[in-house]
């Protein structure tokens, strides 16, 4: 009886258990063609562009490219008949890591401005995928044609017609590995000026460089859409260092002190005597003059000769007779 409770009781606790842990699925790291392209462009609506459209010429160009990559173990733009996605004017990333997944293959791999420029450097255009594994190594192909553009055919020219033909449409067999590139010596200035050699491809110049391919773009004043160089043409590596120039010091004399310059004394000039007029001699006036020459005189003069005028006459006339 005991054995049997004890027996439920594991049961119950192991129904319970079932219930509510869950087992997590698994993720693996490579993702799928469908998958690449759709992160492709939640990049591009993260930066306000529109999406690009599923071309399935494009799809199937993309995925035979990433067969051959797995096939020979290495990633390179260069496909199985020798030409480039480039000759056709088709845009191309390519990228390869063990069980890499296709954000750090985004987001990652292709951040520099070269890839970048093929995910989100147009306004629209066709897109095309692929997605191949070998021995736990993926191979990641994207492939985009911007509208108003159209698949082209690669045209090739032998070398005796057109010596000066671009170095990465060189036939598979003659194309130059990294190994193979025979590396520039120094210049005194420390610059490094490589002349690109028949079957060097950009790729295999910054390989063996380890110089990335836009700087040596930027160095040599390319445009960095540039996917293609040409044999005889010189790309500089590394551009001549700037000379330090050591300023000369150069003494400056010093000027001699100026002996002060006693002013000359300006002279007040004296002021013009102007003549004093000549004095005529007046004869005085007589008393009787300035007498009667006076109005209040001559005035008190008259009272007093009425006055005495007035006694005379009432003295002679009234008081003499009495």
């Amino acid at each position: 009886m005991r054995e049997k409770t004890q027996q439920l009781i594991l049961l119950i606790l192991a129904l319970i258990l079932a219930f509510f842990v869950q087992p997590q699925p698994t993720h693996a790291q490579a993702g799928s063609a469908a998958d690449l392209i759709n992160a492709v462009n939640q990049l591009r609506q993260s930066q306000g562009l529109a999406p690009y459209t599923v071309d399935n010429y494009l799809m199937g160009f993309a995925q035979s490219h990433s067969d051959y990559m797995a096939s020979i173990g290495q990633w390179t733009h260069t496909r199985a008949d020798g030409t480039t996605s480039f000759d056709y004017g088709i845009k191309e990333n390519v990228a390869m890591g063990n069980n890499m997944s296709i954000q750090y293959c985004v987001y990652t791999t292709w951040s520099d401005w070269v890839h970048l420029q093929t995910m989100t450097g147009y306004a629209s255009g066709r897109v095309g995928a692929g997605v191949s594994s070998a021995n736990g190594i993926v191979y990641y192909t994207l492939n985009v044609l911007p509208n108003e553009t159209v698949v082209r055919q690669p045209t090739t020219a032998s070398s005796n017609n057109n010596p000066a033909q671009p170095a990465d449409s060189s036939p598979p067999s003659l194309l130059v590995s990294a190994s193979q590139v025979i590396i520039a010596t120094p210049n005194p200035d420390g610059s490094v000026i490589h002349t690109v050699r028949y079957g060097e491809t950009l790729w295999a110049i910054s390989e063996a460089y380890d110089i990335p391919i836009d700087q040596i773009l930027t160095n040599s004043g390319l445009s960095l859409g540039t996917t293609q160089v040409l044999e005889g043409q010189d790309l500089v590596i590394i551009p001549p260092a700037d000379p330090t120039v050591t300023p000369t010091i150069t003494a400056t004399p010093t000027p001699p002190t100026p002996t002060p310059t006693q002013p000359r004394p300006t002279m007040t000039p004296f002021p013009t005597r102007t003549p004093m007029p000549t004095l005529t001699p007046t004869t005085p006036p007589s008393a009787l003059h300035r007498a009667l020459s006076n109005g209040k005189n001559l005035g008190l003069g008259l009272i007093l000769t009425s006055g005495l005028g007035i006694i005379v006459v009432v003295y002679l006339g009234f008081l003499k007779k009495r």
